[in-house]
């Protein structure tokens, strides 16, 4: 069994374990440092990879466009806007 393995294996009985992390790692003697470096590189392999882009979906209504983006935060632009938006976007 890779290293890689032996860690998603531990952090996958992690998640089924009542345990805090603290805890479950003092249990298995890992460092808990150690622990964390897997964990999140368990998550990104888990995950798709992304270019650092997300897929937005505008929601357009009569006189403006309202982009809400998975954060909650939301930007909203009147028709003045829009066509100014339009016009810096053909310059590039």
């Amino acid at each position: 069994m890779s290293k890689e393995q032996e860690m998603f294996a531990l952090i996958d009985e992690f998640e089924n374990s009542p345990l805090n992390a603290r805890n479950f790692c003092k249990t298995k003697g890992v460092v808990p440092s150690t622990f964390y470096y897997w964990k999140k590189k368990k998550a990104g392999k888990e995950s798709p990879e992304t270019s650092g882009f997300i897929t937005i979906s505008p929601k357009v209504e009569t006189g403006s466009l309202e982009l809400i983006y998975p954060n909650g935060i939301r930007l909203r632009l009147e028709d003045s806007q829009l066509e100014l938006i339009s016009k810096l976007i053909r310059l590039y």
